[in-house]
């Protein structure tokens, strides 16, 4: 099918595919099994070796359009193909190994229409795979997500639903210096032209497995993704040393399997260094203004609390540098009491998920 053939759909669903074959009859079938109708399904094969292209194709439904690479181009080439080629005012990202639940279009597409302020939005998601089982519930609110940016995307780059108004205004696209991080790097520069969002509801399956990117190319993704946060950092006003940057990146990967030499310190003296780090930041943003409060304040606490869980969850104990981290809560001020209350939902939620799981 010709691209000519089809109406302008309100929504361009936009899937780039390597072969996938494995999982992406599902991921397919999750798209037109969806409530809302109004959609393009937009595969485009990036020179498959398999039987991606094949199974794309021998959907009957006329929302279904694959369009073939001449060769293997990588994914940000391939996205920023799509993005040209999508007819739809909103483009929705999905992934070939995924599974959009049937309500995600309709909820999103919602949302939009009553938050013309809003320019992307994500959705809660369940992670699962091969005794993984979990909930990652990301921030909601704009200014929760723009201060958390600093160190992490807090939006799901396969849940999210876009203005192509928005991208093309502004010349957005997904930039090949930032190989495995092209989603962070793109939402760093659109939190400077619109407001983010994510809908509180599990409308996505992300699917983890070995073959997936965050596996197979996870130091290149954290070099890639530390180019973005120093560029924030400078925004700050911040240089930082590389002990500093290393803290940064330490924070930024909590719940990664990434090694720092840090993590081979002396636990007091991991925590006087982060302690640091954070109260540095805290200053810096005092001082410019650049992110709003108290979101931001609460963003560093939770920071610190998720490095007493993660202690928790690894030694069977609970970091006593919670309860001793008085710098950084006499910078946060009040933000101290949301502490014991945020790490209480933390280790019951990670407790909870583990069980599950």
């Amino acid at each position: 099918m010709t691209i000519a053939a089809l109406a302008h759909p309100a929504v361009t669903v936009l899937m780039a595919v390597y072969n996938g074959e494995a999982f992406l009859r599902e991921a397919v079938e999750s798209i037109l099994t969806q409530t809302f109708k109004d959609f393009e399904l937009l595969v485009i094969d990036d020179g498959s070796t398999d039987g991606s292209a094949d199974i794309v194709a021998s959907f009957v439904d006329p929302r279904v359009l694959l369009v073939r690479n001449g060769k293997n181009l990588g994914l940000i080439a391939t996205l920023n193909r799509g993005i040209e080629l999508a007819r739809g005012a909103y483009i929705v990202r999905m992934d070939c190994d995924d599974v959009s639940l049937p309500e995600r279009l309709q909820r999103q597409v919602d949302f939009m229409e009553a938050h013309p302020e809003v320019g992307v939005c994500g959705v809660w998601y369940l992670e699962f795979g091969e005794r993984v089982r979990r909930t990652t519930r990301c921030a909601c609110d704009h200014d929760s997500i723009r201060c958390g940016t600093l160190f992490n995307p807090v939006v799901g780059h396969p849940t999210v639903i876009l203005r192509k108004r928005l991208l093309e205004e502004h010349g957005l696209r997904y930039d090949a210096d930032f190989g495995h991080a092209e989603d962070f790097r793109l939402w760093a520069e659109a939190l400077r032209y619109c407001r983010f969002a994510n809908i509180p509801e599990v409308l996505l399956h992300y699917r983890l497995h070995p073959g997936q990117v965050t596996s197979v190319h996870a130091q290149q993704q954290m070099e890639s993704s530390g180019r973005v946060r120093r560029d924030l950092l400078r925004e700050l006003g911040i240089d930082p040393t590389p002990e500093e940057f290393e803290v940064h990146q330490l924070l930024s990967a909590l719940t990664r399997p990434v090694h720092f030499p840090i993590q081979n310190l002396p636990v007091p003296e991991q925590l006087a260094r982060i302690d640091a780090w954070l109260c540095k930041l805290k200053r810096a943003n005092d001082a410019r203004g650049i992110y709003p409060e108290p979101q931001f304040s609460r963003m560093l606490v939770e920071r610190w609390v998720g490095v007493c869980v993660v202690n928790f969850l690894a030694r069977g104990i609970l970091s006593p540098g919670l309860f001793t981290a008085p710098e950084l809560f006499r910078h946060t001020g009040s933000a101290w009491r949301y502490a014991f209350a945020f790490i209480s939902h933390r280790i019951r939620t990670a407790l909870r998920d583990s069980l599950i799981s």
